[in-house]
């Protein structure tokens, strides 16, 4: 994995911009719901219209610059992932031009078209889901800590009691998911190779 990342390197400027509209995307998130309670606290309750309008129109730019963050994010994200499997697909595709008679025999074709094809399609998705969506959600959990701290202390005890078994779980999940990924690929080849030999054999 550590060489197929490598083809990022050119798209570094582009990912640190996607990292830098998601992390202002959550902390905006974070802060939408203090105003809220401000809203209610220091509007609603006291009775103050001013208070309501003034907070009400914070709120309203907030949502309206994690919006727009959110979609640049998801823009540089889809770009940078694109690009990033041509590039790995054209190298595959050199590397498989230079082979041998013999690394033929060793990988077939249904298996090369496989990693051609839906192989970088899912490390594209990987990169995209990275720089969009799972480190979003750890930023999001940290963020909420944090920030259920400075609300009230005791009830965020709670939170980081049962955090260790939402990572645990985690843990176990991505430990079978693993399991089952390889699976799933070495079926896939199955078919391709079968659809292959039926669509020879038409003739």
């Amino acid at each position: 994995m550590k060489t197929v990342f490598s083809y990022t390197k050119p798209y570094s400027l582009l990912i640190g911009i996607a990292l830098f509209l998601m992390l202002l995307e959550v902390v905006l998130e974070l802060l939408q719901p203090l105003v809220i309670a401000s809203i209610i606290d220091d509007g609603i309750v006291a009775g103050d219209q001013d208070t309501i309008i003034r907070l009400g129109l914070v709120l309203m730019a907030l949502s309206l610059v994690a919006f727009a963050s959110g979609v640049a994010n998801s823009y540089f994200a889809s770009h940078v992932s694109h690009s990033f499997s041509f590039d790995v697909r054209q190298e595959v595709y050199k590397r498989v031009q230079g082979f041998s008679l013999a690394m033929f025999n060793k990988f077939p074709a249904s298996g090369l078209i496989t990693r051609l094809t839906s192989d970088v399609q899912l490390i594209q998705q990987v990169l995209y889901m990275s720089l969009r969506i799972m480190l979003r959600a750890p930023l999001l959990v940290i963020g909420s800590m944090i920030m259920a701290f400075v609300v009230n202390a005791q009830l965020a005890i709670y939170l980081v009691i049962v955090f260790p078994i939402l990572l645990a779980f985690l843990y176990v999940m991505v430990r079978k998911g693993v399991v089952y990924f390889s699976f799933v690929q070495q079926r896939l080849d199955k078919v391709n190779r079968l659809v292959q030999e039926n669509l020879q054999a038409v003739r």
